[in-house]
């Protein structure tokens, strides 16, 4: 069941593998103050894969919850890694179907700037958000201070970022794995399961159909024809 918005109760599944790292998270009812989501998160550049499925085994056991027993399913839908973003779809849509529970997409853009909002407080008016794209063009959007898109998202050059936001005066929220923009101040944070759960339980409006999201097209070459 692929609903691009839905009311999303728990207990939610939630998965994130569009970054360098892979995520999942499992909120129960009741979760709040004094008890957080149980989570996992493992830095793997190219091992969502082999990673995933384990990890939404260990976070079911831990937690006591047998996944026929989701509501939900939450996953992040890029852009990113084209891979990961893959692999997160295929077992979040693979999952749904078997229960027979909603899946909800949410945006990479919005999971990172969520997270760096729950880590360093509350958003500026106006936000570039930037990805790793692993190219020398990253992923880029402005947000505003409720995850709105104010642009269309882009491909930008770490030039014209740093000008953006000197220029603009347009706050920065990097993916913690671009360092070079340290001197530029801003938010810096990881796109994790947790922010794609808590997006999909509290922001219907950011609800999207479980597609992926591409800026660009993945980087495989077709076989030539025989001649």
């Amino acid at each position: 069941m692929n609903a691009a918005s839905t009311s999303v109760t728990a207990p939610v599944l939630a998965i994130e593998t569009s970054g360098s790292a892979c995520s999942v998270a499992l909120v129960m009812p009741g979760t709040g103050a004094g008890r957080p989501p149980a989570q996992e998160l493992v830095a793997t550049s190219h091992g969502h894969a082999t990673a995933l499925a384990p990890m939404i085994a260990r976070i079911a056991r831990a937690a006591d919850v047998e996944l026929t027993a989701l509501k939900a399913i939450a996953v992040s839908c890029g852009p990113g890694g084209f891979t990961g973003i893959r692999v997160g779809l295929a077992t979040a849509r693979a999952m749904a179907l078997a229960i027979g529970c909603p899946i909800v997409g949410i945006g990479s853009f919005q999971a990172l700037a969520a997270a760096a909002a729950r880590s360093g407080g509350p958003l500026a008016a106006r936000n570039l958000v930037v990805l790793d794209s692993r190219r020398s063009e990253l992923f880029a959007v402005e947000l505003g201070a409720d995850l709105a898109t104010l642009s269309p998202p882009a491909l930008l050059t770490a030039e014209q970022i740093e000008a953006r936001c000197q220029q603009d005066k347009v706050a920065l929220i990097a993916d913690a794995e671009l360092t070079q923009f340290a001197g530029l101040g801003g938010l810096s944070a990881v796109a994790d399961a947790v922010a794609v759960a808590e997006l999909a339980m509290t922001r219907s409006d950011l609800h999207l159909p479980a597609e992926p999201i591409y800026l660009r097209p993945p980087d495989i070459s077709q076989p030539k024809p025989r001649s």
